[in-house]
């Protein structure tokens, strides 16, 4: 009987131990596939990564192409336009002083736009760090408004209003007004007004370029409306350019002073939620 039941008791323990040996098993199993399963994970994370790091760089790199691109476009378009228009005022004019002050504006615009052009050749030049994203300092419109009035042009410019504004919308601010008087003294070399209008308010700024000498009709598939259009939604803005039905042109851009879009209102089952 002693025997009977000392073999039952070492066939439980058998048993036992079979049952332990087996779940340590397949724990250590488990615990290694698990192991596997992340470091597969992980590796398969990190190659993402990489890729998305190597996505971004382009996209980084595009970026300031286009950036790049549409300032040149800008510097090159505008001083050119102008320095045109005052040599063939220069040699119209029988007026000696006339012609020597159109000569000598010219030979300032073309100093300015090599100045900005050394500028962002300089930062293409630069091998040891990234191109910078931040914008170049804004052109004045004033100072646009100024140059195509010594070219002999009929532009008046009405500001109104005041506040403080992101350096990328003055930057945006400047660029409009500028290519927007490069495409009046290119495409309406007739206009009898060239109005310039920029009005604040302490969340938008309107800005609108009005002239009466277009005759037939302006693409806008060009670089510059492009480039300005891109311009102005880069700072969360918007700009048209189109006839009013009245015989006149009108560049019209609206941009929010701090660069961002504004909150779109709540609906009232937000407020109440």
């Amino acid at each position: 009987m002693g025997l009977g039941v000392i073999t039952l008791q070492g066939g439980v323990d058998g048993i036992l131990n079979a049952v332990v040996l087996g779940l340590i098993g397949t724990l250590i199993g488990v615990n290694v596939g698990e192991r596997k399963r992340y470091l597969t994970a992980i590796i398969d994370r990190s190659r993402q990564l990489l890729i998305e790091r190597d996505q971004q760089a382009q996209l980084a790199a595009s970026a300031e192409r286009a950036r790049i691109a549409r300032e040149m476009h800008d510097i090159v378009s505008h001083s050119l336009t102008v320095i045109v228009a005052l040599s063939e005022g220069a040699a119209a004019t029988a007026d000696p002083e006339q012609a020597r002050r159109a000569a000598s504006t010219a030979a300032e615009t073309a100093r300015g736009a090599l100045t900005e052009m050394r500028s962002m050749l300089g930062v293409l030049r630069d091998e040891g760090s990234p191109a910078p994203l931040a914008p170049m300092e804004p052109t004045p419109p004033r100072d646009t408004v100024t140059a195509a009035q010594r070219a002999g042009y009929p532009v008046t410019l009405a500001v109104t209003g005041s506040a403080e504004v992101a350096p990328g919308v003055a930057h945006a601010i400047g660029r409009i007004v500028q290519e927007g008087m490069t495409n009046a003294m290119r495409h309406a070399p007739t206009a009898t007004a060239i109005a310039v209008r920029i009005a604040y308010t302490a969340e938008t700024v309107t800005i609108e370029i009005v002239n009466d000498g277009v005759r037939g009709v302006i693409g806008n598939d060009g670089f510059g409306l492009r480039g300005l259009a891109e311009r102005a939604a880069h700072v969360n803005g918007d700009l048209r350019s189109a006839p009013d039905g009245t015989g006149r042109w009108v560049l019209h851009a609206e941009l929010p002073t701090s660069g961002t879009a504004a909150a779109a209102p709540s609906s009232p089952n937000e407020e109440n939620a």
